[in-house]
């Protein structure tokens, strides 16, 4: 029942993860769009002298800028959590071959007596 429980949480952090990628990809995408409208409006209303459209645009462009390192920063974040987890299996392999090591041990020091 415990490994089901297990497994259960690996399957669901793995679809959270699958969809915090996703997010990544469309927030960074997202961002792209927002900061190229945003320096169009800039310009042109800078060309114009429309103060107000270029201020616009400015603002769009920030925002754009800031949903693009959102989904940058969502990136890094899942790059960390694979290291992690990979260092994670890293110990628990160390450990199962220490404890095989350790019974090993045991049954050498049983059959001594």
């Amino acid at each position: 029942m415990i490994m089901d429980d297990k497994d259960d949480a690996r399957a669901r952090m793995h679809h959270a993860a699958e969809e915090a990628a996703h997010s990544a990809t469309a927030d960074k995408a997202k961002g792209r769009v927002k900061e190229a409208a945003g320096k169009v409006k800039e310009k042109v209303g800078s060309a114009i002298g429309d103060h107000e459209l270029e201020a616009r645009g400015t603002a769009q462009r920030v925002e754009g800028r800031k949903d693009r390192l959102k989904g940058e920063i969502k990136d890094k974040i899942e790059d960390v959590k694979e290291h992690i987890e990979a260092g994670i299996e890293d110990v628990k392999e160390h450990i199962e071959a220490g404890i095989d090591v350790l019974k090993e041990k045991l049954d050498e020091a049983r059959s001594k007596k």
